[in-house]
């Protein structure tokens, strides 16, 4: 009951705001264990100047771990994952396509109006560790009924390091110089 009246103020709190310009935005990112894994949970919020459409989408990009078939959403959503894209146009996210994108796509009645909280969005994790990347949304404007396109930051799974597994390119500096050192050692032993 707690986290709908946070929601609900926060809500309220980007309405009255009324500077958004961004269609779909992510208002909060909740993580909680799920055995072995972590779901993430995303609330999504409709803008008071955009519509829904059937089509219209938001994207996750380059969410790290994902747990295979773990998407959930409210009604009128369905769920897909790729490794690039979609991608709104007008706007330029960074997008690794060795990882995972996450995307939910409107399927409900054509005209669906802001402002509006769309409940949440969910995916598993094996990682628990967040960073910062992109979040795209496609909607439409309320006003004329063209699209809108927008881009924020939001948090995403990322590998947790461990101490003593050395990253790949700081195993490779590695590899390229001990053969050096001891080069450079067995001509210094020489002189």
């Amino acid at each position: 009951m707690g986290n709908r009246l946070g929601l609900g103020a926060m809500c309220a709190l980007a309405v009255a705001a009324g500077t958004a310009h961004g269609g779909l935005l992510p208002v909060h990112v909740g993580i909680t264990p799920e055995g072995a894994n972590f779901r993430y949970e995303y609330s999504i919020l409709l803008q008071s100047d955009a519509v829904l459409k059937p089509g219209d989408y938001f994207t996750i990009f380059d969410f790290a771990g994902y747990v295979a078939d773990s998407g959930a959403n409210p009604g009128n959503f369905t769920f897909s994952t790729s490794s690039t894209g979609p991608v709104p146009a007008g706007v330029v996210p960074s997008d690794d396509a060795s990882v995972p994108n996450l995307t939910w796509t409107y399927v409900g009645a054509d005209g669906f109006g802001g402002p509006s909280n769309l409940g949440t969005f969910s995916a598993v994790s094996h990682y628990e560790g967040t960073t910062d990347d992109h979040f795209t949304g496609q909607t439409h404007r309320q006003v004329d009924g063209h699209l809108n396109s927008n881009i924020t930051d939001t948090e995403v799974p990322v590998p947790s390091h461990h101490c003593g597994a050395p990253e790949p390119s700081s195993a490779l500096l590695l590899l390229i110089a001990v053969p050096v050192v001891l080069a450079a050692r067995a001509l210094w032993r020489r002189a």
